[in-house]
């Protein structure tokens, strides 16, 4: 088969077909991705915001009340972008990806509620367990972007959803695993260089998923 004749079938593919129609699963899918580029990007301002205001005391009691409510805040847009995303087609073959990212960041608001509650009601196994939750909801999220990019015929880009697995395993499972060291004292980690190395994964990740999300569902 020559390269025109690829192109060709390329273009006919259902994947091909489904961008070109600007069907209502395409629109709902498009603003689910939006919800969640946003989601991701409060949660990394709100992670930086606890860093930085750790070391100065300018306003420090109402940035510290304002950054818990951009976190959760980020994390719910994360979750409707999530179910508008189970828009896509049955073809793609993600639901059950969908599904388990949705019940990951859902954990991950229990998480973030307790905490911004009460952290005394919450017992710190739980509190890991959430959270890992949360992080392999990430991960499965990102599954989903590489199913959607096979779908629509950009395999080109799918090394990019493996370079933001690999930084999410990296940063935000590593700073998993620091707190789960420091909560069986096997080592003394000082939360602060918990967070600092969290804050690398919340980087990365909007910004790959900013540029899959062009190739995804490129504009017209």
């Amino acid at each position: 088969m020559n390269e025109s004749e690829a192109a060709s079938n390329s273009d006919q593919s259902p994947g091909a077909q489904w961008l070109r129609e600007e069907s209502r699963s395409l629109q709902q899918t498009k603003r689910g991705l939006n919800l969640f580029l946003s989601g991701i990007i409060f949660v990394f301002f709100a992670v930086l915001g606890v860093l930085y205001f750790q070391y100065t005391t300018d306003m420090l009691s109402v940035v510290m009340t304002a950054l818990p409510v951009m976190g959760m805040t980020g994390n719910l847009l994360m979750l409707a972008g999530v179910i508008f995303c189970l828009a896509v087609p049955d073809e793609v073959g993600a639901r059950g990806l969908l599904i388990g990212a949705a019940i990951g960041i859902s954990a991950n608001i229990i998480f973030s509620g307790m905490i911004d509650y009460n952290p005394n009601l919450l017992p710190m196994p739980v509190a890991l367990f959430l959270k890992l939750a949360g992080y392999i909801g990430l991960i499965l999220f990102a599954l989903f972007q590489r199913r959607l990019l096979l779908y629509i015929g950009r395999p080109d880009q799918t090394g990019k959803v493996t370079f933001l697995i690999l930084t999410t395993v990296l940063f935000l499972l590593g700073s998993w695993g620091m707190e789960l060291v420091a909560y069986l004292e096997l080592m003394e980690i000082a939360s602060m260089t918990i967070y600092a190395v969290m804050l690398p994964g919340f980087f990365t990740y909007p910004c790959f998923m900013g540029s899959l999300k062009r190739a995804l569902v490129p504009v017209n």
